[in-house]
């Protein structure tokens, strides 16, 4: 990639937070010379906030523009495909945008026979899913309509897919990690020399993916939890011995109820699993530049994470964080509790504080997040910490307007 030259260094590293709303959309700026290097996590939004994603991409690419006129990205990457982390790429700017490397996970690499596999079976459950909402009078169920979005979010999504694989400036042919079955991999980024770059997921065990919500005592908040692993018994919503005594309702059917009550739950598991192994196969990424260690994991809820905690590396790595940003936009489901109160920067360069990030805004279909336990968590451990919605005023944190929030870190 084209190098520029005359742009003034910087001297430490900056880590910016767009306003997308509910979304993640995140520009790392390292030193470097003759300019900072720059990584581009995300772009992408479900609901907006003061500026749509079209917007904001426009405002990521015109931020990455150099002197010369043309946009510059070192590192891309995709954390994984759900709408709120992709749909910016739609954008038709992208395609003047100069990518040195772009990231993805290993379940988007079409030569990956795994990949594929899994993929089929996501399709297939999205499509019966989907087909379920649109008949669900026809059935005779009453589905949450937040069912279809989770199966439309597993089908759709293919035009910002296109351009992460082969719509920029330059042909770049993207790299899909991790690449082996060890929790930590290594990789030396040849676009950004001297930043060591540790990828700790996604798993490639279905088992893992799986694994939505965490157990009782990993959730900072109590939240909707559905055992998306155990059998699939018949629900009896009013139980063997109920008896209609006042004959309210004639002709009372305990069958038909019971099978209707089962059908619903069958596809709210399924619901739960497309969403969960979503979440799941999101990137998991610490930069370590210099003595710090930058933490971006994506949306990944359970089962990255316990295979994370049982991995001595991993956790040595996670004791030295810096800088963390929340994942799922402060759900219940993706900070372990392990992972604020035993573990992140524990052993880090700043006395075991962590700059934190958190984007998000209120979504009706979404509701609870952020998670009042996960924000008093960060308060208890005195962690300075910005969510995209609602800055204040916090050291070492710069805004400008309603477009962004920057940590300085160094």
């Amino acid at each position: 990639m084209d190098e520029p030259v005359g742009e003034p260094q910087q001297a430490k590293i900056r880590v910016r937070m767009y306003n997308v709303g509910f979304g993640d959309c995140f520009l790392l700026q390292i030193p470097g010379d003759p300019r900072p290097k720059r990584v581009v996590i995300d772009c992408g939004s479900l609901k907006n906030k003061h500026y749509n994603i079209q917007q904001i991409s426009d405002q990521l690419i015109a931020d990455v523009t150099d002197d010369d006129g043309v946009a510059r990205i070192d590192l891309l990457v995709m954390s994984h495909r759900h709408a709120d982390h992709i749909s910016g790429f739609a954008n038709k700017k992208w395609a003047a945008v100069e990518v040195g490397e772009v990231w993805m996970p290993w379940i988007e690499s079409p030569t990956d026979p795994e990949a594929k596999k899994l993929w089929k079976k996501q399709k297939e459950r999205a499509k019966a899913l989907q087909f379920a909402v649109e008949k669900q009078a026809t059935l005779g169920l009453a589905l949450d309509p937040l069912l279809a979005d989770v199966a439309a979010a597993a089908l759709s999504n293919e035009d910002c897919l296109a351009v992460l694989h082969d719509g920029f400036a330059k042909k770049v042919v993207p790299k899909f990690y991790p690449q082996g079955d060890k929790v930590v991999e290594k990789i030396e980024c040849v676009v950004l020399p001297g930043v060591d770059i540790f990828v700790l997921g996604p798993p490639r065990s279905r088992g893992a993916l799986n694994q939505a919500d965490p157990p009782t005592n990993q959730i900072l908040l109590d939240g909707f939890n559905i055992d998306i692993d155990g059998n699939r018994e018949k629900v009896r919503p009013f139980g063997e011995d109920w008896v209609d005594e006042s004959a309210f309702w004639p002709g009372f059917d305990h069958q038909a109820i019971d099978e209707a009550a089962s059908q619903k739950r069958l596809y709210e598991a399924v619901a739960a699993e497309l969403d969960a192994e979503l979440n799941n196969t999101s990137l998991i990424l610490i930069f370590k530049i210099g003595e710090d260690y930058l933490l971006f994991p994506g949306d990944a809820q359970w089962g990255p994470w316990e295979r994370v905690f049982a991995d001595e590396q991993a956790v040595s790595l996670l004791s030295k964080v810096t800088f963390l940003k929340i994942g799922h936009h402060a759900s219940h489901n993706a900070t372990p509790a392990t992972l604020l109160r035993d573990l992140v920067g524990k052993e880090n360069r700043h006395d075991g504080k962590v700059r934190a990030m958190i984007s998000m805004t209120p979504y009706s279909r979404w509701k609870g997040i952020p998670h009042p336990a996960l924000l008093a968590e960060l308060i208890k451990r005195e962690d300075p910490f910005v969510i995209s919605d609602a800055p204040t005023p916090v050291d070492g944190v710069t805004q400008q307007g309603d477009y962004w929030l920057e940590f300085e870190i160094g």
